[in-house]
C-alpha cells in the first residue's frame, strides 16, 4: 500500500541530503557516512553525480562513492571508472557493479582488469562477471586457476556450480574440461 512520492518530495528529500551530507561524513561516523552516500545514490536527481564524483576526487566514502555512481547507470561515468580501476586495484568490489549497471560496455574495462591486475580478488570478481556474461576469458581465467591449483580455484569452481546446476557435483577434472571449451567460445 505504499503510495509513490511525488516529484516535488523526492527533490526535498535530495535537497536535505545534499545539504547534510558533508556534515555527516565529516562526523567520522563510517557507516552514517556510507548511508547517506547510498541514499543520494539511489536517488535520480541530476545534481548527486557531481557530488558523489567531488567525494570521489576527495577519496571521502570512496568506495561508497565509486558504488553509488555506477548505480545512477550514466554511461559517461564508464570511461572515467575504467581509469579508476585500472589505477586502484584494491577495488574488487567493482566489477559487479560495473557489469550489473552497464552491461555489455562493461566488458571490455573487465577484460581488461583480469589481464592487467596481479590483485587474486580483482581477477577473481572479474572473472565471476565475465563468466555471468558467458564470456571465454572468464572460463579461461578458471581453467588456469584449475590447472595450477591456485588458491582461489575453489572459488571460481563455485562460481560456476552456482550458474550450471548440472555442474553441481561435477570434480575438477569434469570442471576443467567444461570450462576449456566454455574458454574456446564454445
Amino acid at each position: 500500500n505504499r503510495q509513490p512520492y511525488s516529484e516535488a518530495m523526492k527533490t526535498r528529500t535530495v535537497d536535505a541530503l545534499l545539504a547534510s551530507a558533508e556534515h555527516v561524513i565529516h562526523l567520522g561516523d563510517a557507516q552514517a557516512g556510507s548511508d547517506v552516500v547510498s541514499q543520494l545514490g539511489a536517488a535520480k536527481d541530476p545534481r548527486v553525480r557531481p557530488f558523489l564524483w567531488s567525494l570521489v576526487d576527495r577519496r571521502l566514502v570512496y568506495e561508497q562513492a565509486l558504488t553509488a555512481i555506477t548505480w545512477q547507470k550514466n554511461p559517461d561515468d564508464l570511461p572515467r571508472l575504467a581509469l579508476i580501476l585500472a589505477r586502484d586495484p584494491q577495488l574488487a568490489m567493482l566489477p559487479y557493479h560495473l557489469r550489473n549497471a552497464y552491461g555489455a560496455p562493461a566488458i571490455p574495462v573487465l577484460e581488461e582488469a583480469l589481464r592487467r591486475s596481479d590483485q587474486v580478488r580483482l581477477q577473481t570478481n572479474c572473472a565471476r562477471e565475465l563468466i555471468n556474461e558467458g564470456r571465454p576469458s572468464g572460463y579461461a581465467f578458471v581453467a588456469e586457476a584449475i590447472e595450477q591449483n591456485r588458491p582461489d580455484k575453489r572459488e571460481l569452481i563455485q562460481s560456476v556450480r552456482d550458474r550450471f546446476a548440472e555442474l553441481r557435483y561435477a570434480d575438477d577434472a569434469a570442471m576443467l574440461a567444461f570450462v576449456k571449451q566454455r574458454a574456446k567460445g564454445n
